[in-house]
């Protein structure tokens, strides 16, 4: 059987490309989640990169092979942390059949009630701090503010043609008080102990019981 040497060169050469965007990606995200765990336990001005570097087990210079300065690794700490909060809360929206009741895990996803959980809020927390004063990071900070709520919109409002949710608020409304109260709570659970923190979460639950449409 005859080869084509230069067509197999080719996919070969392909083949070891994507094998190295994997591995140089991966790596992107081991540095990211380390950048995030010296942030949430130490808060933003420990974050150095020889501080980095030790905890990683490698030298500065192989962390200036994936990130070109200290503000890219910051970035990318705060995008590794969102996203995790983000992609939870956005499982549990992916109902079909959204009532009440099935929007009671979007609210506890958005919440730190466990250590995973608590790490990714105290990261985001200052991502806050941090965005205000970097216009880039607050622009794509309210892009995807904006994004979120219009997927919990849509959600609430199919909730109200459906008749699990009273129309007496609009949904526009209903996802700002959710929105604004969940960063509240959030904010405020990450002061306490955990085994606190369930049970002062609670009236959240029991305000969502107050948007079943009254009976007739």
């Amino acid at each position: 059987m005859a080869y084509d040497n230069e067509a197999l060169r080719h996919t070969t050469d392909n083949k070891v490309r994507k094998l190295r965007k994997v591995d140089h990606d991966n790596r992107r995200e081991e540095v990211a989640c380390a950048a995030a765990s010296l942030i949430a336990n130490k808060g933003l001005e420990a974050l150095t990169t020889r501080a980095l570097a030790k905890e990683l087990g490698c030298s500065i210079g192989v962390l200036s092979h994936y990130f070109s300065s200290k503000e890219e690794i910051v970035i990318a700490a705060f995008r590794w942390a969102d996203q995790r909060i983000d992609l939870r809360m956005q499982e549990a929206i992916a109902d079909e059949s959204p009532s009440i009741e099935s929007f009671y895990p979007v609210i506890k996803a958005g919440l730190p009630l466990d250590a995973e959980s608590d790490l990714e809020w105290r990261v985001r927390l200052n991502l806050h701090t941090f965005a205000l004063t970097h216009d880039a990071s607050l622009q794509a900070e309210r892009e995807k503010n904006s994004q979120f709520r219009d997927i919990m919109a849509t959600m609430i409002s199919d909730m109200q043609n459906k008749g699990h949710v009273t129309t007496a608020i609009s949904a526009k409304e209903i996802t700002s008080i959710a929105f604004d109260l969940v960063n509240g709570m959030a904010k405020n659970l990450l002061m306490c102990p955990f085994n606190e923190r369930e049970e002062k979460a609670e009236y959240l639950f029991q305000l969502l019981e107050l948007l079943k449409p009254k009976a007739s």
